[in-house]
Order: structure tokens, then sequence, then C-alpha cells
């Protein structure tokens, strides 16, 4: 017995079959591009919460770095180094060194405000530094009261100052006798009194 084959529908069932396979291969196809453009917004928003935290430390780091800043520049001001000059500050810093170590003589001499003109120093715009040439003479004793002063002068105030120069001679010379009230060497040193302007505009 021969077996006949219905064309028909076997013609409508592979109709079927390939509808089929081509909606199955387009719902693939859409699945897949659907997880790669949800995978793509995720790696973008990803990618943004992670700038966002990076700024974010960012700005944490620059404001503790403003604070510090706005706390040492408020020390700075406090001490004189930044804002007008503080002659009388000095003057009285030295007349409280010269009543500690009771020197047969200091006398000093202050010459108008300069710019710190040193080779090869630079400072960023708007930021102008000045000295202020003061010239130091002392009747000592002995060499170490000059060590004395200036470390007198630097514990007893803030300014910063730098020193160009110092020079010591004896009082007597040819004289080996040394005196414990009177004199002994003659120093003339030059001081330069640091102030620091900041323009804001």
């Amino acid at each position: 017995m021969s077996n006949k084959i219905d064309i028909q529908f076997l013609k409508r069932t592979l109709i079927f079959f390939s509808i089929s396979l081509l909606l199955s291969a387009g719902l693939i196809f859409a699945g897949y591009q659907y997880e790669s453009k949800k995978i793509a917004e995720h790696n973008k928003v990803k990618a943004s919460l992670s700038a966002a935290h990076s700024r974010y430390i960012k700005l944490v780091e620059d404001i503790d770095l403003i604070h510090l800043y706005t706390e040492r520049y408020k020390e700075y001001r406090k001490s004189g180094l930044i804002g007008p000059e503080r002659r009388l500050s000095w003057i009285e810093s030295l007349e409280l060194v010269n009543e500690a170590l009771q020197l047969p003589q200091l006398s000093y001499t202050l010459a108008p405000q300069q710019e710190y003109a040193i080779p090869k120093f630079k400072t960023a715009k708007k930021i102008y530094v000045s000295s202020t040439p003061m010239e130091l003479n002392m009747h000592l004793l002995h060499e170490e009261d000059i060590f004395a002063v200036f470390e007198g002068i630097e514990n007893s105030i803030d300014n910063l100052f730098t020193i160009d120069s110092c020079s010591i001679k004896r009082k007597r010379q040819g004289n080996n006798v040394l005196s414990t009230k009177d004199s002994n060497l003659i120093s003339s040193c030059l001081l330069r009194w640091i102030t620091v302007d900041v323009q804001n505009k």
C-alpha cells in the first residue's frame, strides 16, 4: 500500500514553521538588542555615578584645603607676615630683647620699605613681597651675645626676617683684657623684615 503525502498539509506546516522560526529569531535579536541597550545604559549610569563620586571626593578635599589655607592665612596675618608693616612691633621686640640681655648698647635704623629683590625668587601674580631693611648696631660683651639677640627676636615676634650680613670687631684693638661690664665687641648687622601683600583684585 503506497503512502500518499498530503502536500497541502505539509506546505502549511512548513509555512507555520518558517514563520515561527522567523518570529523566534526576531524575538531573540530584539532581546539581544534590548539587553545590549540596557547593559550600555547601566554602564553609562555606573560611569556617571563613578564620576560624580570622584567629583564629590575632590570637592571634599578642596574644602579641606580651603579650610587649611584659610587658617594658615589667618595665622600669617596675625603674625604680621601678611599685611602692612609692623614697625612698632619690631621695635618693641628689640627693646624687649635688649631689656632681657642688658647689652651695653643697642641701636637700630629702619629704612623705607622696598621690593624683596632676591635672584631667582619668584612669586605668583598679585602677591607682592617687600622687605624693610633694618641696620642693627650693638656693643657686645662677647660674641655669643649676637646669637642671643637673634634668638630673642625670633622668640619674641612671629614676623619673618632675614639676616643679610653681620660684622664684628674688637672695640679695643691690641688689648687682650676683656671687660665684664663694658662692651668688648662692636657688631653691625643688616636685617630685612619680610612683608607679603596679597592683592584681591
